[in-house]
C-alpha cells in the first residue's frame, strides 16, 4: 500500500471533499428486504403500502372525499361537493349536483384509455383504474423497424431512409432521407 505525505493527504481530502464524496456508510434496516412495493408504480395522489403481503396503492395521507382525495390534515366535509377543510372548521351541507363531464382523451403510450382509466406505464400501453398501481416494466416497442425507428402497432414503414411510418393505406413521401436530415 502505498503511503501519502501530509500535504497529499490533506489535498486528496480536500478533492473528496470539494466533489461531495462522504465517508459515511449506509445504515440499512435489519428488514431491508426488497418489498412487493419495489415493483409496483402508484398513480398521482396514492403511494405503495404492504397489506396483507401484497402491494396496494393507497390515497398519499388521506381520505376519499367524493371526486378527490383530500390531503393530509384535511377532512372531508361534504363528498357530494368533494370538499376537504381543515378540522373544526364549518361546511356546507349543501349537495351537490352529479355533473357528467366527458372524460378526457388520454394517451398511453400506443394505446389510448377508456373513459375512467389513467396510463401507468406509457412504454407498454398500461391504462388502470385510478389508484390501483402497476408494474415499472420498460416494454420494447414491438412493430415493424423502419430507419431508426419503430413503427407503432397497426402501423406500417412506408419510407425506411426517414423512418416515416403510416397507417397501411396511408400516403407516404418518395424522399430521400440522409443522417443529417
Amino acid at each position: 500500500m502505498a503511503v501519502l505525505s501530509v500535504s497529499a493527504r490533506a489535498l486528496l481530502v480536500a478533492v473528496l471533499v470539494a466533489a461531495g464524496v462522504r465517508g459515511n456508510p449506509i445504515d440499512l434496516p435489519s428488514d431491508s428486504a426488497i418489498t412487493p412495493c419495489a415493483t409496483v408504480k402508484c398513480t398521482s395522489l396514492t403511494t405503495c403500502k404492504v397489506i396483507d403481503g401484497k402491494a396496494q396503492c393507497v390515497p398519499i395521507g388521506g381520505v376519499k372525499c367524493g371526486n378527490t382525495v383530500c390531503e393530509a390534515g384535511l377532512t372531508c366535509c361534504n363528498p357530494s361537493c368533494s370538499l376537504c377543510v381543515k378540522p373544526g372548521m364549518a361546511c356546507t351541507a349543501h349537495i351537490c349536483p352529479s355533473i357528467p363531464i366527458d372524460p378526457p382523451v388520454v394517451q398511453c403510450g400506443s394505446a389510448v384509455c377508456k373513459p375512467g382509466l389513467e396510463c401507468c406505464n406509457a412504454s407498454c400501453g398500461t391504462c388502470v383504474e385510478p389508484g390501483k398501481g402497476c408494474t415499472k416494466q420498460l416494454c420494447v416497442p414491438t412493430g415493424p423497424q423502419c430507419g431508426k425507428t419503430v413503427c407503432p402497432a397497426g402501423m406500417v414503414c412506408c419510407n425506411s431512409s426517414c423512418g416515416v411510418c403510416t397507417p397501411p393505406d396511408g400516403a407516404c413521401t418518395a424522399q430521400f432521407c440522409t443522417d443529417s436530415d
